[in-house]
């Protein structure tokens, strides 16, 4: 799985263009837009990947970039309580024992609160890294912000070992995708290389995502997770972008 993740984006003819495409896209994502839309090839990425279409990584050209980024933006929607929710899970307990530390004027509950606080955190960190790929892969799966909150397959599929082990693989391709793109940063051609490096580690682990999610959900369900849309592609911009809310 790793080694298919890794080499994905390297697979035909026009590889190199595809690559510098999303390079570019990369590159612009301190715009918003440009995020949404890059997130929203992911998605499609893991679409194919979950069809088990491995071979095919999605072609620009052929995407329509307003549905993609549509796409990107409903994923957003769907992470966003998650991310909230572990600002919450963190801030809760660290600002009642600040408030009890400065009250007290105790230096040892100020200690207590932020070393709970960082506790609660790292907590909450691996509960996103294990929650948010399943609830990605269901929103896929389903194409509907709603279906990223199932509770049924979330509660299901976060105790599977198979979806833990792309977890682990796709924390792996992160920290080493960081420790690259951190080292690129050291000289002018490192920089103008990263964001391309950043594209095939995002291509990378939306792969490994998917077929986690592929295959534990068939283990867990009895059937393979088939998308219920088709890919968005330039040639189907005038159907309506399909998908329930």
């Amino acid at each position: 799985m790793l080694e298919d993740a890794l080499r994905y984006q390297t697979q035909g003819e026009d590889w190199v263009k595809r690559v510098v495409l999303g390079g570019l896209v990369s590159f612009l994502t301190f715009f918003l837009f440009p995020a949404f839309t890059l997130q929203g090839y992911m998605l499609e990425v893991m679409r194919r990947v979950m069809r088990g279409e491995i071979e095919n990584p999605p072609e620009w050209g052929d995407l329509d970039i307003v549905d993609i980024t549509v796409d990107g933006l409903r994923h957003f929607v769907v992470v966003v309580p998650y991310m909230f929710g572990l600002l919450l899970l963190t801030g809760i307990p660290v600002g009642i024992l600040a408030v009890i530390g400065v009250v007290a004027d105790s230096g040892i509950m100020l200690f207590l609160a932020f070393a709970v606080g960082g506790l609660f955190y790292l907590v909450g960190l691996v509960a996103m890294a294990i929650t948010v790929p399943v609830a990605t892969g269901n929103f896929v799966r389903e194409d509907s912000i709603t279906a990223g909150f199932d509770v049924g397959v979330l509660r299901t599929l976060v105790t599977n070992r198979t979806m833990l082990k792309a977890v682990g693989f796709g924390v792996i391709v992160n920290l080493v995708g960081n420790a690259v793109t951190s080292m690129l940063f050291f000289t002018i051609v490192g920089i103008l290389v990263f964001p391309f490096v950043q594209f095939a580690v995002q291509s990378a682990l939306f792969y490994i995502w998917a077929t986690g999610f592929a295959d534990a959900y068939e283990e867990e369900f009895g059937e393979r997770p088939v998308p219920t849309t088709e890919t968005s592609e330039s040639e189907d911009a005038g159907a309506p972008a399909g998908g329930a809310v």
